[in-house]
């Protein structure tokens, strides 16, 4: 974000958790209380960054996994890109 900036500034999705990264506006004379606030808003965004990151990981290898045990069960295989 420029110098001059006074909000935050708000990503695109992350690939992996589809969270917004958030980059917080750090005020030039910012009290010991809004520094305690803004310190928690970034251990928590950093925590649902890992989070999420790893459930959706989970998620779609789960989902594959379910996808081809299904597919066996009937017979069938996978197939790739091309059909």
């Amino acid at each position: 974000p420029p110098a001059h900036s006074r909000n935050d500034w708000i990503g695109p999705p992350d690939k992996h958790s589809n969270l917004r990264p958030v980059v917080f506006y750090v005020p030039p004379e910012e009290s010991p209380l809004e520094r305690r606030l803004r310190e928690a808003r970034q251990e928590a965004q950093a925590c649902d960054q890992r989070f999420w990151a790893q459930h959706n990981r989970t998620f779609r290898q789960e989902k594959e996994e379910f996808i081809y045990s299904r597919l066996k069960a009937k017979g069938l295989e996978m197939r790739d890109e091309t059909g």
